[in-house]
C-alpha cells in the first residue's frame, strides 16, 4: 500500500506542479460553525497535496474545538480567500488574537504564504506551526513566532515533494524553531513510523503541534484551566 502512494504521487505531483498550480483556490472548511463556547483566538489548519493528504490536521481541529479554541481547517489553495476572511473580520473589530496559522507539507508553504498577505495590511500574525514544509518562502516579519516540525531525508531531500525541510526568516524579531525530528527525536520507533505523507497523522506530531498552538495561547494571557495542558514536548 505504502509503495503504491508513493509512485502514485511520485507521477502525479509534477503533473500538479506544472498543470495544476495554475487552478483558482476554492476555501473548503470542513466546520464553518463555531459553537457559543468556542471563544479563544483563532486557528486556521490547512491541508496540502489536493486536499487530500493531510487529514491528520482534521484530527488537530477537533481537538483544538474541544479546547474552546476557535478553529477551521481549510484547503491549502484556499489562502487568497482566508486573506481576505481575516482582513475583513479585522475591519469588522474582531481582531482574532491570538491568530494562529498552521499547515502540513503543501499546506505549510500556503501558510507562509496567508501571512504574508497578511503583512501586506500590517495583521500579526502571532504563530506559525508548520509541519513538513516542502517548498517554503521565507517567514515574513509579521510573524512572531514560528515552529517548524519536519523530518528530514538526506535520500529524497532533492524532491521537492517528497520531503521537510527547514525554513527561514526575513525579519530579525521574527523567533524561528526548526525541530528536524530525525536528529532530536529521543524515541528511536519514531523515525521508522514516520514520511512526509503520515507524518502529521502521527500522535507524538499532533501533540507537539497540540503543545506550540495551546502555548501561544497561555503565553497571550489565558489561563490553564481554559486551555489544558497535553503531554511534554518531545
Amino acid at each position: 500500500m505504502k509503495i503504491s502512494k508513493y509512485l502514485f504521487l511520485a507521477v502525479l505531483v509534477p503533473f500538479m506542479m506544472t498543470g495544476c498550480a495554475s487552478q483558482p483556490a476554492v476555501s473548503e472548511q470542513t466546520d464553518g460553525g463555531e459553537t457559543a463556547h468556542q471563544t479563544l483566538g483563532q486557528v486556521y489548519l490547512l491541508r496540502g497535496l489536493f486536499n487530500i493528504f493531510s487529514l491528520g490536521m482534521d484530527d488537530i481541529g477537533e481537538s483544538l474545538k474541544g479546547k474552546g479554541v476557535r478553529t477551521g481547517v481549510y484547503s491549502g489553495p484556499s489562502w487568497p480567500d482566508l486573506a481576505q476572511h481575516i482582513l475583513d473580520r479585522h475591519q469588522q473589530g474582531d481582531q482574532e488574537r491570538p491568530l494562529v496559522i498552521s499547515g502540513h507539507s503543501y499546506g505549510a508553504d500556503d501558510s507562509i504564504r496567508l501571512a504574508r498577505a497578511l503583512e501586506q495590511h500590517d495583521v500579526t500574525v502571532d504563530a506559525l506551526v508548520l509541519v513538513d514544509p516542502t517548498i517554503p518562502p521565507k517567514i515574513p516579519a509579521n510573524v512572531r513566532h514560528c515552529v517548524n516540525i519536519y523530518r528530514s531525508s538526506p535520500s529524497t531531500d532533492w524532491m521537492p515533494w517528497l520531503r521537510g525541510v527547514a525554513v527561514e526568516t526575513e525579519g530579525q524579531n521574527t523567533r524561528v524553531i526548526n525541530r528536524d525530528i530525525r536528529i532530536s527525536s529521543k524515541d528511536p520507533g519514531l523515525l521508522d513510523d514516520i514520511n512526509h505523507f503520515n507524518i502529521e497523522e502521527h500522535p507524538t506530531i499532533q501533540n507537539m503541534v497540540l503543545e506550540e498552538i495551546l502555548d501561544v495561547f497561555r503565553q497571550n494571557g489565558f489561563e490553564t484551566s481554559q486551555v489544558s495542558k497535553f503531554g511534554g514536548k518531545d
